[in-house]
């Protein structure tokens, strides 16, 4: 990318594949996001302010290109990714890419099994909220598409979290 000036403030690539290509009736009018009720918010805000939380964000900039797919999936090759020797050839993912109908569903799996993993219980009512105890602290964790609130009575469960992420 570049300011008005024409200078490069900074580079970015990204290849998106084109979902709505898919073949109907695999995966074709599913639409997933894991996506936070504005109620399970709101309580998330009103017990971390009760309880003095110190809350933290991180907004998982390349989450969904951290989904593991396990089905086939092919997509052409895009004008800009060409293969001259091969243009009949098409790109198989081994992961989930942005635009993918699967990549929100694959990425939140993936989350949700490394938070069980890490002793986190998934909310019963409100799916996109875990939670941790352990003896007299706990950390909450809300997920919210690409973003995760978290906060806790104690600041290296924070820290903890921040570098397991």
């Amino acid at each position: 990318m570049s300011d008005d000036t024409g200078v490069i403030t900074r580079n970015k690539a990204r290849l998106v594949a084109k979902g709505y290509n898919q073949e109907e009736g695999i995966d074709y009018d599913e639409t997933f996001v894991p996506v936070a009720r504005l109620e399970a918010v709101r309580l998330f805000l009103a017990f971390a302010c009760m309880s003095g939380f110190k809350l933290f964000q991180i907004d998982m900039k390349n989450a969904f290109l951290n989904g593991i797919v396990n089905e086939e999936i092919f997509v052409s090759q895009a004008p800009e990714f060409e293969d001259h020797l091969y243009p009949n050839y098409a790109y198989k993912f081994k992961n989930a890419l942005y635009g993918l109908k699967q990549a929100p569903r694959k990425w939140y799996e993936r989350l949700i099994n490394f938070l069980l993993s890490h002793n986190y219980e998934r909310g019963k009512i409100h799916k996109t909220f875990f939670i941790k105890k352990s003896n007299s602290v706990v950390i909450l964790v809300q997920i919210y598409v690409d973003d995760i609130i978290f906060g806790s009575t104690n600041d290296r469960l924070c820290e903890e979290f921040v570098t397991a992420m």
